[in-house]
Order: structure tokens, then C-alpha cells, then sequence
């Protein structure tokens, strides 16, 4: 051990431990494709190499096919997906959908839209400013060239863009994009698996993401409450909402903590602290359900549903479907206060009770729908 610390201190310099003032030198034998074997090349570098091959026509539609689920394996990831719009992507991407390329790179394309804009709120933006809306929509109608692979992505992708994002939904209702009419004929498809994403899809919709009060008389003081119940208020009547709050005299109380002064970061999800109104879809949800048929066309899809199948083969009731079908109507007339006219909630009761009877009870029937006990008992009540 000695003899080997002689030699290192015999063979080292007094300058190997003082720092260097010479600037580094610059190595010029280093390959940048080397590099990027050992390192791996910037997934933004990936990107646009994947989507330059999905438009190439030259290539053949295997390898187009693979760059877009290559594409689709690294927009999971939501920093890339993001740079979809830094990267300038979301244009060529998109017209994937319009041009004559073959159906399956269209369901790739699909795929690829709706995994990029699912929970992400900047994503959605960027891409609802190429109007897809009608161009996604277009792809529910059967066709020869819209298979049932197809619907199915197309009702992925419109997920991913419609969910907790109400300007989006709102679109739906306009001439131009009949989205509404689009969706509700989709609960007719001929694939089963269509018409279980599309009634889920309008299910998810309808969910408001703050509870809704019920609608009720405001109470007046009883100093001011006019002894005949028909008589009208007078003048000086006070109406309060809530505790203790007259909506005629100025409310002091202090503001919540940390509300519009926090700063608010840029980052995917700042949409919903700059408008917390963006993820209420149910109002416009709730709407269209009366104004479209949309609720006529639930309930008619489980009390005498279209047979499915290429040749319309299938009969039987597709429990998952009318799963799906029974939690949307809870959610519209329990969660949401939904009306029901008279002839739709006769039609449901007699409905319900011929399947309580089949199901052997009302505890069965809730287990066959997977609605809790009270559930079930709050649905019947609305009937």
C-alpha cells in the first residue's frame, strides 16, 4: 500500500489538482446520430418524425399505421400531448380524417385524438379550434368506409373532447353540427359496443360536478308573510336565500380564502380555475335531453330495443347496455331534477315493475342494475 502511494505521488503533476483556466474544448469526433442511439432522440423529435410518416403517401399503410400508434404511445403522456400544438401537429393530424387514406389509419388517427385531449383541458382547446366537432360526428353514420371500429374510436375521441368541457358541448347544439340528433340516432347503431359508449358518453355528460338544489318556493319572513295564501307579496316583502342572506341587502361577508387573487399557474388543468363554470356539461346536457328526443330515445332503446348485429340477429336485452341506460336516467331525473312527462314516467313504470317481477324483487332488480337500495326506491319515486 505504501510503495503504491510513492508511485501516485511520483507520477502526479502539482497542477492535476488546481483548476484549469483553459475553456473547455469542444470534442469534434462525436457522432450526433450516435448520440442519439446511446441517449434516445426528444420525444418532440419522435413526434414530428411519427406524423410525418402518418401523411407520407409513399409509405405503406403498415408503417403509417405503426408511427400513429407509436404517436399515441407517447401523447399518454401529457407534457406530449401539449406539445401537439407547440409542435404544430394538431393540423395534420387532424386532416388525417378528411383525406383519402384508408379507413384503419382513420381509426388510428382517431385513437390518437382522442388518448391526446381526455383530461386535459389545454388539449381540448387546441384541438376544438379546427371545428372537429362535425368532422368526428360524420363518422357515427354506417358506412362502408365508417365500419364499426370506426364509430367506436369516433365516439373515443368525441369523450375525450365533450367531457367536463362545456364550450365544446354547447357547439353541439348548433344548426351547423346537429350533434345532439348525431348521438342520439348513434343509440340505434348496429354494434352493440357503439351504442354502450354512446349511452355512457351522454350519462357522463349529464353529471353535474357540484350537487344541484332542489327546486323549492322561497320562504318568506313570517313578519312579512300575507295572512291568505293566494294574496300577492307586497312591496316590502324580503325574500332571503339561505341562512341569514337577503338578496336586497349587500352581502358582507368575507370572501372564501384564497380565491381570485391566488395566481393561477400555467399549467393543463388552468382552464378550470380561470372559468370553474367549464366542467358543468350538465345544463346543456340536460337541455338537449328535452329539446332533441335524446330522453324519448333512452327510454325507448331499453323498453323495446332495435335489434343489434350485422343483420340485426340479436334480441335479447343487453344487460350492460340497459346498465348504463337505467344510471343515465337516475342521473337525470334524481341528480339533476329532471322532468318526466307523463307518458315517459308511465311507460317506465310499467317497465320497471314487469322487470322487479323477472328479477324476482326489488332487491335483485337493484343488484341486476347495480343501483344501491335507495337508488333504486329514489328512481321509482320520480315515476
Amino acid at each position: 500500500m505504501e510503495s503504491l502511494l510513492r508511485w501516485s505521488i511520483q507520477n502526479s503533476s502539482s497542477l492535476d489538482s488546481a483548476p484549469s483556466d483553459r475553456p473547455p474544448v469542444r470534442r469534434e469526433d462525436l457522432n450526433p446520430e450516435i448520440i442519439d442511439m446511446i441517449l434516445g432522440k426528444p420525444d418532440s423529435e419522435l413526434m414530428k418524425e411519427d406524423v410525418a410518416a402518418a401523411i407520407d403517401s409513399s409509405k405503406s399503410e403498415d408503417e403509417r399505421i405503426a408511427a400513429l400508434d407509436h404517436l399515441e404511445m407517447l401523447i399518454e403522456q401529457i407534457d406530449n400531448a401539449n406539445n401537439l400544438e407547440k409542435l404544430k401537429l394538431w393540423d395534420p393530424l387532424h386532416s388525417l380524417l378528411t383525406s383519402q387514406v384508408s379507413t384503419e389509419i382513420k381509426v388510428q388517427a382517431l385513437w390518437v385524438i382522442g388518448t391526446a385531449v381526455q383530461n386535459n383541458p389545454a388539449a381540448q382547446d387546441a384541438y376544438l379550434a379546427f371545428n372537429p366537432l362535425s368532422t368526428l360526428l360524420s363518422f357515427l353514420t354506417p358506412s362502408p368506409e365508417s365500419t364499426a371500429q370506426a364509430r367506436s374510436k369516433a365516439i373515443y375521441a368525441l369523450s375525450g373532447l365533450l367531457k367536463h368541457n362545456a364550450p365544446a358541448v354547447k357547439l353541439l347544439s348548433s344548426p351547423e353540427t346537429n350533434g345532439w340528433q348525431k348521438l342520439k340516432d348513434a343509440l340505434q347503431d348496429p354494434n352493440i359496443a357503439v351504442r354502450r359508449k354512446t349511452i355512457f358518453l351522454l350519462g357522463t355528460l349529464l353529471i353535474p360536478t357540484s350537487p344541484i338544489p332542489q327546486p323549492q318556493q322561497q320562504p318568506l319572513l313570517l313578519g312579512n308573510a300575507p295572512t291568505n295564501p293566494n294574496a300577492a307579496v307586497s312591496a316590502g316583502t324580503t325574500f332571503h336565500e339561505g341562512p341569514g342572506l337577503s338578496v336586497h341587502t349587500p352581502d358582507t361577508r368575507p370572501a372564501p380564502a384564497g380565491a381570485p387573487n391566488d395566481p393561477i399557474h400555467d399549467n393543463s388543468h388552468a382552464a378550470y380555475l380561470r372559468d370553474a363554470s367549464r366542467s358543468q356539461t350538465y345544463t346543456f346536457a340536460l337541455e338537449a335531453f328535452q329539446k332533441s328526443g335524446i330522453l324519448d330515445a333512452t327510454i325507448s332503446s331499453i323498453v323495446s330495443s332495435v335489434p343489434y348485429g350485422a343483420d340485426g340477429e340479436n334480441t335479447e336485452t343487453d344487460h350492460d347496455y340497459e346498465e348504463k341506460a337505467v344510471r343515465l336516467l337516475y342521473t337525470y331525473s334524481v341528480t339533476c331534477h329532471g322532468t318526466l312527462a307523463a307518458s315517459q314516467a308511465e311507460t317506465l313504470k310499467k317497465w320497471t315493475d314487469a322487470q322487479r317481477t323477472q328479477s324476482g324483487g326489488a332487491e335483485q332488480l337493484a343488484e341486476r342494475w347495480n343501483l344501491a337500495g335507495t337508488e333504486l326506491t329514489e328512481l321509482i319515486s320520480k315515476l
